[in-house]
């Protein structure tokens, strides 16, 4: 594995690459110097094929892109019922999809393991130190319009997340779990608003968490096929 900070690349190059990303594109469009601060915490990080990035049981407040390759998801063998589905990844992660948001919104350690796809051999993440977003009332570094943006993105991308398992699974008792979350209703782009989409983000990925127990129990990958091809079927 090999891990660089941006600071490494030229600056045009990197300013292309961070583009494609919703998060990036959106807090560069309302402030270019709370662009600079997050370079400053982000890094980019190459895997070879099979090798992995992230641990189950890891602790940390990184959130990763994926920028090129795949990776696998793959679960604790001991949380799977039987050998076939601890073998077999839970989800693909494909280029542009955000992913270990649930531990950093959480403060809990990692639930699986992710690795570059055995086919993969060119893989690029990009990893976010996210200990920058944590404190909502700590606006030194990161200010209030860029932590809006980012907890935006957040529910953004969990909600696509459970909409997914939703559209693949409608009769789950889980499927409208996410749906009943109280929404924001009061002034916007205010701490209150801030305040509000933290907890969502949170409620959110504590759901996405209990469907991820789920599948990766082995119970849902029984009745269709793999959610990773489903995945790819909504992305296509």
């Amino acid at each position: 594995m090999d891990i660089k900070p941006l600071s490494d690349y030229p600056r045009e190059a990197v300013d292309r690459l961070l583009n494609v990303i919703h998060l990036f594109r959106d807090i560069r469009a309302s402030s270019e110097w709370q662009y600079d601060v997050l370079l400053k915490r982000s890094r980019l990080v190459s895997l070879q094929a099979g090798e992995r990035l992230l641990n189950a049981g890891d602790v940390d407040q990184w959130v990763y892109f994926l920028l090129r390759g795949e990776l696998h998801v793959l679960m604790d063998p001991s949380a799977a019922d039987d050998a076939a589905v601890a073998d077999r990844p839970l989800a693909v992660i494909r280029p542009g999809e955000v992913f270990g948001d649930l531990s950093m919104l959480l403060a809990e350690p990692r639930s699986a393991t992710i690795a570059a796809a055995p086919g993969s051999r060119d893989t690029q993440v990009l990893g976010v130190d996210c200990t920058l977003f944590g404190d909502l009332d700590d606006f030194s570094l990161l200010h209030l319009p860029t932590k809006l943006v980012f907890y935006r993105n957040m529910v953004h991308s969990l909600r696509w997340k459970l909409e997914v398992y939703r559209s693949k699974y409608p009769g789950h008792q889980l499927a409208d779990s996410h749906r009943k979350l109280k929404l924001y209703t009061g002034p916007k782009n205010c701490r209150d608003e801030l305040v509000a989409l933290a907890d969502q983000a949170r409620a959110l990925a504590r759901i996405l968490l209990d469907w991820n127990a789920e599948f990766g129990s082995g119970q849902l990958i029984d009745e269709e096929s793999d959610m990773s091809d489903f995945l790819e079927s909504m992305l296509s």
